[in-house]
């Protein structure tokens, strides 16, 4: 039986594999090379279009040559898509141009034409009209068309795909699906919440550390919630997340601190947790926010100069703190029916989200009179929408902002 973490990285490879797709199109391809010479024969039909089998031999030579020539064609525009968003952008988003389903069929279908063909070569018997699957050839030729209305939506897509305003569109897009997902819980103005994360639990008990077990380390990508609690309240422990979600950990270093249980847990908690090379959207909502910060910070080096770009990512970052202000942030404390505390994790508060957005930012946009315009328009609108506990932090960001334009001579 798989773990929770075996069937995380199955999903996660599913999502991303580039080609599980086009392997796909290319069993299909295999089996019409087999099945349409066969409906050739049972169904001799007359059709406008009829090929000698040098004719039909000659066409399917070009359509499997071409397509094969056409497809490293593609490939030349995908690696052009993806160097020019790592080098404008940055290259965090190069994972999701790996997930683009666009261009994971528009491979599949290349690819499947040049097998098509290539096989469908071996089924004519040369100077032999009768022998001649003109259907099947035909149908090669259909594919073709096929191929090119594929390729012109390609195009389309990449192209979309590396505009500033799509970029930002599309990250804003998945952070607003992580929040939702995580903090599904609306927050009510008369409530104040305390600030998550301001402070470790330690109980009082004994405490063994689970060391990362990774080879070379990795990024915590996600955990299992409930799983965690769950084995937790049955071994009657506390267990400590050490890091946050997002974060590296080196090989060795503390995943758990387990607190009241000896070691006999330890294998079950490692499975319930994954590790990867990089930050992912599954559970980490302020990565969202961190790549439309990168993006920000790009647009403002030197080397680039596109303050209307790191504008676009304001206005996205705006969309997402205005999200998570309307939210329930969780304080990472999960206690059992009783009220036991079963699970410690560390959780970003409202201020942790309000840096991680607007420091650098303010760093190196506030010489520039668009950037430090957007930030005060953003920032005043927090401030107006935002319950009455969360304002103070708002308001250290105005301060922040003021007293950095005044160095700056913006102000």
């Amino acid at each position: 039986m798989l773990t929770w973490s075996q069937k995380f990285r199955i999903r996660t490879w599913v999502v991303s594999s580039m080609w599980l797709i086009p392997v796909g199109f290319v069993i299909v391809a295999i089996a019409l090379a087999w099945f349409m010479p066969q409906l050739d024969r049972a169904l001799s039909l007359t059709i406008p279009f009829t090929y000698s089998p040098s004719a039909a031999t000659a066409t399917l030579s070009a359509i499997a040559s071409g397509m094969l020539v056409f497809t490293g064609f593609v490939f030349s525009i995908i690696t052009f898509a993806i160097q020019f968003g790592s080098s404008s952008y940055t290259n965090r988003l190069l994972r999701s141009i790996s997930r683009n389903t666009d261009t994971k069929v528009a491979l599949g279908v290349f690819v499947a034409t040049f097998i098509y063909s290539l096989l469908l070569l071996a089924d004519i018997a040369p100077g032999n009209q009768g022998n001649v699957p003109n259907l099947s050839v035909l149908f090669a030729v259909v594919l073709v068309g096929i191929s090119v209305l594929v390729f012109l939506r390609l195009i389309a897509s990449v192209t979309d795909s590396i505009r500033s305003g799509r970029v930002v569109a599309d990250v804003g897009r998945s952070g607003r699906r992580v929040i939702e997902a995580t903090f599904p819980v609306p927050v009510t103005a008369t409530t104040p919440q305390s600030s998550s994360g301001a402070a470790r639990y330690t109980p009082d008990m004994p405490d063994h550390e689970i060391g990362c077990p990774r080879s070379g380390g990795g990024v915590l990508q996600a955990m299992d919630l409930d799983g965690i609690v769950a084995i937790a309240e049955e071994a009657r422990a506390t267990v400590e997340l050490v890091p946050k979600i997002g974060e590296f950990v080196s090989t060795g270093a503390a995943v758990f601190r387990v607190y009241g249980v000896s070691q006999t847990i330890d294998a079950r908690l490692l499975d319930s947790v994954a590790f990867g090379d990089e930050r992912t959207f599954r559970q980490d909502p302020t990565f969202s926010l961190r790549i439309l910060v990168d993006v920000a910070l790009k647009a403002l080096s030197p080397a680039v100069n596109d303050p209307t770009t790191a504008v676009e990512a304001l206005g996205r970052i705006e969309d997402l703190l205005l999200l998570l202000a309307s939210r329930w942030l969780p304080d990472g404390v999960c206690r059992d029916a009783q009220g036991e505390v079963r699970f410690v994790y560390r959780t970003p508060s409202w201020k942790d989200d309000l840096d991680l957005s607007l420091t650098e930012i303010r760093i190196f946009g506030a010489s520039t009179p668009s950037v430090a315009a957007r930030m005060r328009e953003l920032l005043k609108t927090l401030y107006d929408n935002v319950p009455p506990w969360r304002q103070a932090a708002v308001e250290e960001q105005m301060r922040l902002l003021d007293q950095a334009t005044t160095d700056s001579g913006q102000a």
